[in-house]
This record gives C-alpha cells, structure tokens and sequence, in this order.
C-alpha cells in the first residue's frame, strides 16, 4: 500500500510538472477599456488600449469600429513604475471616439502579436447620457498649502522631504566621423518609487540622423549607483540612435522628463515633478573624399547576379545589384550606373531588408535593373563598383562586382546560314527591338532531313527573305513622305482601343499598342528630327519600359495612357 501511494505522488508530480509550461504567462499583455458602456449621440467616449510587459510590438493598430468615428488620438503615454526596487513598464494608447447614430456600437478585438483583447459592445441612445462635468473648486477659497482632511481633523501634517531622482543623457562615443552611428542612451537614477515617465517635450538633434533602438529591457530592480555620495537605483529608460550628417562640434540637447511619483501612504496623493539632463557634445571629423565615394559608413559587401544566363531575343533578364552588411544603408540610395553594349538597361526598383541595432542598421539593399537585349549573341554586365568607408580601416574601400554574361539567342535566318533579317512591323531604324510577336514566331525544329533537302530549304528561305526584304524596302519607301492609308489608320485605332480598354496583360498590352504604331507610322529614322518622329520615338520608349518593368504593381492606368496618347498621335500625324 506504501508503495502504491509513492507511485502515485510521483505520478501527480510528473502530471503537475507538464502543466508549467502551458502555465507560464506571456511575456507582455494587451487590454482595452471604455469609460462607458452605454453613451448619447452627443456624448465621446474615451478608449484606451495598454500594452504592459516586455516584447511587445512598437506599434499597436486600431481595432475595427462600429458606428464609431475617432475624433480624437491616438495619444501615446509610456509608463515606467518602480515599487519596491522593482521595475515594470506599460505603454497606452488613447481614442476619443463619437458615435454616428443610435443603435450598437462596437470596439473590434485589440490584436497585438499573439495576444489579443476581446471586443467592447456600447449602446447609443438619442441625446446625451453624460452627466455634467463637476465644478472645478475656487483655488482662491482654500489654503494652497493646507490639507482639507488635515484642516478638518485640526492638524497639519509635516511635509516630506522633497524626492531624489535625476535623469542622465549619455553618448557611447565623443568623437567618431560623419555616417557613423552613436547610441544615446537616458537614465533614471532614484531614490523612491516612480510611477510614470516621459517627455515633457521630444528633443531634436539638429545635425543627426534620428533611429529609435528597441526599449532597453533592465534588471528589475535596477543597478546600485553613488552620485555624489547619495546611493541611487539606475535604470535605462530610452535608446536613441543618431548618425551625424555634418562635421564638427554637435550638441546633444537637454531633455526635460515629467516623472510621476508613485503614492507613500493613504494621505499621500503622489505628484509629478521634472527633471532635465545636460546637454553633450560629440566632435564629428569629416570623410575623406574619392571618386565614386557617396557616403556609405560601415562594413559592406556588394554581389551582382543574373535571373538567367540565357534569354530569346527580344525577352530581359533581370539584373540584381546586392549591398549588405551594417552601417548607414539608409543612406546608399544610388546604385552603380549600369551600361552594357548590344543591350537596354531600365532604371531600377530598389528593395529594402533592414533592421536597426546598436551597431548601426543591418540588412541589406537590392537594385533590380531590367536588362533587354537589343541584338543576338553574347551581351556582356561590365564589373560593377561600390565605395564606401571603413571605420576599423580608417580608409574607403572600393570593391567589384564580377562580370556577368548573358546569351541571347535568336535574330538570324538558321544557325551557320547568315541572311538579310525579314521586315518586321516591330523594327525601327536603328537598332530597335522588333515585336516580340514577331519574334515568338519560330518554326517547329527537330526533323531529319538529307542534305540536299536542308541546302535546297537554305536556298528558298534565302530568296524569300530577300523578296520579303525587298518589297519591305520598297513599301516602306512608298509609306515615306506621305500619310498612312485609312485602312491602316482604322486598324490602328482599333488595336489602341483594344490596349486601352480590354483586360489583358501588361506585355499583351505594350504589344499592341507597339503594333499599331507601326502600323500607322511605319519606320522612323533615327535622324528624323520633326515632331512627329520625336513623339512616337517617346512613345515607344514608354512602350518597351512598361513591357520590361518587372511586376511590381498595376500597370492598368498607365497602359491606358498610352494607348491614349498613341491614339492622339495617329489621329494628328498619321
């Protein structure tokens, strides 16, 4: 029997023991409250939604509501109690919300990470339910300095000594160059308990680059200090990272803190008093100067790479240009010049990965740059540089980015057979690209035939090529220095009216639009100078952009706009 009640003790232990973990609480809460349940439809009612514990999001957004209009906030208050030597932080958010009609109104759920607060129902009734606000007492009919309670009961008690605390400003670092970042860093040093903290007015760092750090997370009950004799419990209370932006002697200005005192006793109502630190200064020495140097600080490393090695003419690939490591990435907001010969090269989209630390912000930043072929063969991304300055190094660092190479294929009659190229729709003097309806045109490949058979298909496809060849010559020399037919007018204006208004994609799009361009206006010499040639020139540059962009948005309206314009510009030149 003895033996059965150990083994069952151990059993209820081993159960009680897997509960602790399901029971440990969560590192932060969230909550939210009204001041009323049931308001007018003249009356506000107040919302505030807190946030107490570690790890929390920075930002808490707005719950869905009902029947509900904010007039009001959000006002931010960030709380900081110290009881007992130890240390908790909440922050609140506060709504000043005014109903729409009478009916059900409703505050949505309150959703912050993995915690949530659950929704608020409120009942809005015609005319106002609040009663009216109390009357303030006359200050001038009371002893400023008596305690009514006090007074009542025909004593005064002795005031306390006033409480010691006093807030500190300082900087990691007193000298470092322009772009390197420096963390300041505030203190509370006290001596009684704090129940609220903030500032009484936000400073600003002329001449710095402003980052908010995450909140510092202090022992609770804080480190033992002596200033000036007196012992102190210190608590950090707030991060700042700064990156100065011009050389020389900067201030750090003075913050002035409004600290609520928590209360003694029952008699004791607590207060708020003010404190303000000392203003700093740091020496900031300048960068040295370079060619290609634009003011990247920190420790990088750059990488080039291609979507593809290989690409049909006509088709881009996607040129990607990498910097990442720690330091001022926010400033890199230029990438290298990209030129590479036999191709076009779209301005890019930059990317962002980034994430603020004490070292600086880490990540990275990424160019994307289109790249469409304009001629068949090999196309060639030259080395790419980057510059920036190593602090550890004391020097700028310029690195290269290695080569790339890109195959295009297609843009000749047969492989090893070299011909004249057919007269496309889509080919402009020049070297511009053709349709690429056009060139998706590929004949089936993979038949076994005899040489004769191939050298007599060489032959024929030879002459075709050069009668097609010839009567383009001779077609678009008639189409020269006169306007377009009708016929090619209308099926222009058609196919403008099918891009502009008919779902379809992007490429689809730019395709037809580029189609009826040519359709109207046939080829356009790269020496033309009137105004016509210039208008559709520009016209088909915003063609190839929006059939080249990559996807990083809706292209609807600007597909409408050029098919409009291209619309306006057949029916005056064409």
């Amino acid at each position: 029997m003895r033996g059965l009640l150990v083994d069952a003790r151990r059993a209820w232990l081993a159960g009680a023991l897997a509960l602790v973990p399901a029971l440990a609480p969560a590192q932060f809460t969230v909550r939210s409250e009204v001041d009323a349940r049931k308001i007018g439809i003249q009356d506000q009612v107040q919302l505030t939604i807190t946030v107490e514990g570690s790890g929390a999001p920075e930002e808490i957004a707005l719950p869905p509501l009902t029947n509900l209009d904010v007039v009001g906030g959000p006002f931010q208050s960030t709380q900081v109690s110290i009881v007992n030597g130890r240390m908790s932080q909440s922050r609140s958010y506060t709504y000043v919300l005014q109903p729409r009609g009478p009916g059900k109104a409703e505050v949505g759920s309150v959703r912050a990470g993995d915690q949530a607060a659950p929704a608020i129902s409120i009942e809005v009734v015609a005319g106002s339910v609040r009663p009216p606000a109390p009357q303030r007492p006359d200050p001038f009919a009371m002893d400023p300095f008596g305690d009514p309670f006090e007074e009542m009961l025909g004593r005064r008690r002795t005031r306390p000594a006033a409480p010691k605390l006093l807030v500190q400003a300082s900087p990691s670092r007193a000298r470092l160059r322009v772009g390197e970042p420096l963390v300041l860093t505030y203190w509370l040093d006290t001596q009684t308990s704090v129940a609220d903290l903030q500032f009484k007015e936000a400073p600003q760092f002329a001449g710095f680059w402003v980052e908010d750090l995450e909140r510092p997370q202090p022992s609770p009950s804080g480190e033992a200090v002596t200033v000036e004799g007196e012992t102190y419990r210190r608590f950090p209370i707030l991060r700042k990272l700064l990156f100065p932006t011009k050389a020389g002697t900067l201030t750090l200005p003075a913050a002035t803190f409004r600290i609520g005192l928590a209360r003694q006793s029952f008699f004791d109502a607590g207060g708020v008093v003010e404190r303000t630190t000392k203003p700093a200064t740091v020496t900031v020495e300048p960068l040295p100067d370079a060619p290609g140097f634009s003011g990247a600080v920190g420790r990088f490393r750059t990488s080039a790479t291609l979507d593809r090695d290989q690409v049909p003419l006509g088709e881009a690939a996607m040129l990607r240009f990498r910097v990442e490591g720690t330091g001022n990435l926010k400033w890199i907001d230029r990438a290298p010049d990209v030129v590479a010969k036999g191709a076009r090269v779209f301005p890019p989209q930059a990317k962002s990965d980034l994430k603020t630390t004490a070292d600086g912000i880490t990540g990275s930043r990424t160019w994307e740059f289109v790249v469409v072929p304009e001629t068949s063969g090999a196309v060639e991304v030259p080395p790419l540089p980057f510059s920036w300055f190593d602090p550890s190094a004391g020097r700028i660092v310029t690195a290269e980015t290695a080569p790339l190479a890109l195959r295009v294929e297609g843009g000749t009659v047969a492989a090893g057979l070299p011909g004249p190229a057919p007269a496309v729709a889509g080919a402009r003097a020049g070297g511009a690209l053709p349709l690429r309806s056009d060139l998706d045109r590929h004949p089936a490949a993979g038949l076994a035939l005899s040489g004769q058979t191939v050298a007599l298909a060489a032959c024929t496809v030879l002459l075709l090529h050069a009668g097609l060849w010839g009567a383009g010559r001779l077609r678009r020399g008639a189409r020269r220095g006169r306007a377009a037919s009708p016929r090619s007018v209308r099926v222009a204006l058609r196919e403008l009216e099918r891009a502009g208004n008919e779902p379809m994609s992007k490429e689809q799009a730019a395709s037809l639009v580029e189609k009826a361009l040519h359709e109207a206006f046939g080829e356009i010499a790269e020496d033309d100078e009137s105004e016509p040639a210039r208008a559709v020139r520009a016209l088909l540059d915003d063609v190839h952009f929006v059939r080249y962009a990559p996807q990083l948005g809706e292209y609807r309206d600007k597909v409408r706009d050029l098919a409009a314009r291209a619309a306006d510009a057949v029916r005056r030149w064409a």
